[in-house]
């Protein structure tokens, strides 16, 4: 199942092959936990939002698109979903799924030369998000890094929700032009 991609193993994970489902975990397991973990920053509640995360893979392998991005990109916005999720239950507050660009993430790691990549492309990453003003980066870090929502962070911020709306907004294009601009962000052009 090496050699297949993403895509292939989420067809044949919906037509119900546990090993496709395996495979595809091995290959983006770590990533996904990386994620969970640092949203929620707790080893079992992470541990707990990538199990159901790939639950929900395999329950909703039929619904992934291609021309919405990447197979790798959808199972972590699922993995990010599920963060949230946990995440609202622990604080109390009703889960809500919230849509998510996540083209920002490293690409998929198969080899060692990919791994090295993928950590500098998060150091890059992390540069950029320093070159944005700060109310950006910070509004933008605790919608997706820390899982809350625009109006938690408007409360969280003492600031109008229409402020935080703009903040995430103005923040993710000027990030992307800097990712882009960097060469790490792929094609420029829109699904």
């Amino acid at each position: 199942m090496e050699e297949l991609t993403d895509e292939v193993l989420l067809q044949l994970i919906h037509l119900g092959n546990e090993s496709a489902l395996g495979a595809l975990y091995d290959r983006h397991g770590k990533a996904a936990y990386s994620l969970a973990y640092r949203m929620l920053g707790d080893v079992h509640a992470a541990e707990d939002a990538v199990q159901e995360a790939f639950v929900n893979v395999w329950r909703r392998a039929g619904s992934f698109r291609n021309a919405r991005g990447t197979a790798r990109t959808w199972v972590m916005a699922v993995v990010h979903h599920r963060s949230i999720d946990i995440g609202r239950k622990r604080r109390g507050i009703a889960p809500r799924e919230l849509p998510l660009d996540l083209t920002l993430l490293p690409a998929d790691s198969h080899d060692t030369w990919s791994e090295v990549s993928n950590t500098l492309d998060r150091a890059l990453l992390k540069e950029c998000l320093e070159q944005i003003p700060l109310e950006q980066r910070e509004v933008i870090e605790l919608a997706y890094f820390q899982g809350h929502t625009q109006r938690e962070i408007a409360e969280l911020k003492g600031i109008p929700l229409g402020t935080v709306k703009g903040r995430v907004r103005i923040g993710l294009q000027k990030l992307r032009g800097l990712v882009l601009e960097l060469g790490l962000g792929g094609s420029t052009d829109e699904p």
